[in-house]
């Protein structure tokens, strides 16, 4: 064996973990999945997002096996030309790999729809809070706003300019006062 066929072997050996570790990545986001509510992708950008993980997953697989291969070959002294061109090969199907998870994992922060029936558009995400200032305490819906804690009580807009609020509290709902 040569000393360029060792190099490369023992640089084969040294990417075949950060290799295990990408698909080790693939197959976490592919297994993990949000699940529906505020903020969900629409069906065919899930869609995309799951072939992309399944293609990530496939190349890292393939990319694990050059690399393997190399650090490891089947049969005796390879040609060490072909093992660097296959352990490059392999280097590059890994960042594709990360690069085609990360893009996948983008649908998970998908926008949430605004819901036109709430009152000053507030989002359909929007939480009802309590918000306690020197002067009292309100309860609304958060919303949109400018410079102040926005609110929505009982219909009405309520701008709380921030440097009033002592506290910021989510409840389950607000109880008509």
């Amino acid at each position: 064996m040569t000393d360029s066929e060792e190099a490369v072997r023992t640089s084969a050996r040294g990417w075949l973990t950060l290799q295990l570790a990408a698909l080790g990545f693939v197959g976490l986001c592919g297994a993990l999945k949000a699940g529906g509510g505020p903020g969900t992708a629409p069906r065919g950008v899930e869609a995309v997002a799951g072939v992309l993980v399944l293609v990530a997953l496939l190349l890292a697989v393939l990319a694990v096996y050059l690399v393997g291969r190399t650090a490891w070959p089947h049969s005796g002294p390879d040609d060490p030309d072909r093992a660097a061109r296959r352990l490059r090969t392999g280097l590059i199907l890994t960042f594709a790999t990360v690069l085609l998870t990360a893009l996948a994992a983008t649908s998970s922060w998908w926008p949430a729809p605004e819901d036109a029936g709430t009152p000053s558009g507030a989002g359909a995400g929007s939480r009802a809070v309590e918000v306690v200032t020197s002067t009292g305490a309100l309860c609304g819906e958060l919303t949109r706003g400018s410079g102040a804690f926005t609110l929505v009580v009982q219909g009405r807009t309520v701008d709380v300019p921030l440097t009033d609020v002592t506290s910021v509290t989510p409840v389950a709902g607000c109880g008509s006062a």
